[in-house]
């Protein structure tokens, strides 16, 4: 009697080591987003507990599935017997408690007979290997309904609703099961709904298609506004040793890539010309200093704006109101006297290409996250704010591309950030939108970046502002040695120029350790360097308070 009793105790331990042996699912929450063309969203999340090392993991799903991924893993799609999964596979296996979040798309699941339409809900596969301790599931339906949902399980048909619990809240379907699932068991949901509850299940084109549609249609309106009322003639560009003719400084941010203009670099085209000095006190005060009066020699716009810095007196502080009004006044009119000049009068507006490739760039954004986000409570404002948050980001690599011009890095950035963030929603939610329109973005940027339709003298002078930009950027070391030879002045008056293109560091650089006579306009209590890169790097600490004074 004592060996049987101890025959069956070590039977009841093997037996009790192999179950704890078996992997499970501890819990699978199924959450399902239904649109109002029948259309049905699903994430599904589970924790699966592994006792052995596995090398391939098989995530059964069903039938009519789109788009199935795990978020954080590269999965292989499969199909086998009509039913989509997909396939996890590891070089170094899988073991331990692995959650994973599964998200894919079901179609086809409303049918109608006579005035009821009955939506069929798959809510889990009956292909997975293991039991399933703990289920839950929602499904959130597109409008408010009367009918009771039904259930049936593989094992057990109908009979299953007695093991679950359901609640039903305005569009909400929630339900839990009371006790663990088998391997293999599976669970669909069945709603009698009345005709035309689903308005686009039968409709030829769902939101889905009305959405991509939209896109494709704002980018071809943004394409036939271009070619009508924007599209120029092709710059050409050589290198130039001259500015461009009758173009000051602070003008060439505006004709480069229509940046705001540059008055700072004014003030110093000015006092390079003589008609005035820039001297820093011992309180690190930047003072302006009156040397000639500004004739008829120089353009209209510049002569008020010389007499309204001044005014009476001699001198201006450069942190002063006045010095604040008068870039002002400088950075709104030098952009209308320009365009008088470098557009035709036929031209359209660049801001409507710039909005229509914006507002494509939202939908795309909306019709994206409409398939990323899960089911939640606050979706529909999360949805809002992304499709808002699709304007700024087509903004951004719009000006990006215009940044390039004058190497200003925090644009850059801003930019590629954006640019890189709807290549990664493309991966996860609707590639083809998501990808058109970060092309058209650039594609606009690119196209919108010297303005609009431009006239034979806008050609020319945006040309040759492109030309002397790349004679800045690319001028020999000898080339320059032998100017500054023939000048000694050289250095001091092209400064500006170089600033305000966004290549001063790059041409003082080029001078090296070459020793510079004093500059003739700028001057500082302190002794100044008189080498190029340690007076540039003063220059520009006095620059730094200026554009403070403007913005103040």
């Amino acid at each position: 009697m004592r060996k049987f009793l101890l025959l069956l105790a070590s039977c009841l331990l093997l037996t009790v080591s192999v179950l704890a042996a078996d992997s499970t699912i501890t819990s699978m929450k199924t959450d399902c987003r239904v649109e109002t063309d029948g259309t049905c969203y699903v994430t599904q999340t589970l924790t699966l507990e592994l006792q052995d090392l596995q090398s391939e993991l098989d995530f059964p799903l069903g039938e009519n599935v789109r788009r199935p991924e795990i978020a954080g893993y590269s999965a292989k799609k499969y199909t086998a017997d009509n039913v989509t999964g997909l396939r996890l596979t590891s070089n170094t296996g899988i073991t331990g408690a692995r959650t994973f979040t599964i998200t894919y798309e079901l179609t086809g699941l409303v049918s109608q007979a006579n005035d009821v339409q009955t939506f069929t809900l798959p809510l889990l596969c009956g292909r997975w290997e293991w039991p399933i301790e703990h289920y839950d599931f929602t499904v959130s339906m597109p409008k408010e309904f009367t009918a009771s949902p039904g259930f049936e399980s593989g094992y057990q048909g109908d009979a299953i609703e007695g093991y679950m619990t359901v609640s039903v809240r305005d569009t909400m379907i929630s339900g839990s099961m009371k006790d663990s699932l088998k391997d293999r068991e599976s669970l669909k949901m069945t709603l009698e709904l009345p005709s035309g509850y689903f308005s686009g299940s039968h409709a030829k084109w769902s939101a889905n298609w009305l959405a991509t549609v939209f896109v494709l249609l704002l980018i071809v309106l943004a394409l036939l506004y271009w070619a009508r009322t924007l599209r120029s003639a092709r710059l050409r560009a050589s290198a130039r040793m001259l500015p461009p003719d009758s173009v000051q400084p602070g003008d060439l941010p505006y004709l480069l890539c229509r940046e705001r203009p540059n008055f700072n670099m004014l003030v110093c085209y000015w006092a390079s010309l003589g008609y005035l000095s820039i001297f820093v006190n011992e309180k690190g005060n930047v003072i302006l200093r009156r040397r000639v009066e500004m004739g008829n020699e120089r353009r209209r716009l510049e002569c008020r704006l010389f007499s309204e810095l001044f005014g009476d007196n001699d001198v201006c502080d450069g942190a002063s109101l006045r010095y604040k009004r008068t870039a002002a006044r400088a950075i709104e009119q030098t952009p209308r006297y320009w365009d008088r000049r470098l557009y035709e009068k036929s031209s359209g507006n660049i801001v409507l290409m710039q909005g229509l490739c914006a507002l494509a760039t939202s939908v795309a954004m909306l019709l994206s996250m409409s398939v990323i986000l899960p089911v939640m409570s606050a979706r529909g404002l999360v949805l809002f704010l992304f499709f808002l948050l699709g304007i700024p980001m087509s903004l951004l690599i719009q000006r990006a591309v215009h940044a390039i011009y004058l190497r200003e890095v925090l644009w850059l950035a801003l930019g590629g950030l954006s640019a890189l963030a709807m290549v990664v929603l493309a991966g996860a939610g609707d590639a083809l939108t998501m990808l058109l329109t970060l092309a058209m973005s650039v594609f606009t940027g690119w196209q919108t970046l010297h303005g609009g339709k431009r006239s034979e003298l806008g050609n020319q002078l945006i040309g040759q502002t492109l030309g002397f930009r790349k004679y800045l950027s690319k001028a020999s070391d000898s080339h320059t040695e032998m100017m500054l030879r023939r000048d000694g002045q050289y250095f001091y008056k092209l400064l500006p120029y170089a600033e305000a293109l966004g290549l001063g560091a790059q041409f003082a650089a080029r001078f090296g350790d070459t020793e510079l006579e004093p500059c003739d306009w700028y001057g500082e209590a302190n002794e100044l360097p008189n080498q190029a890169g340690g007076f540039y790097s003063r220059w520009r600490e006095t620059l730094a308070l200026l554009d403070v004074s403007i913005r103040k």
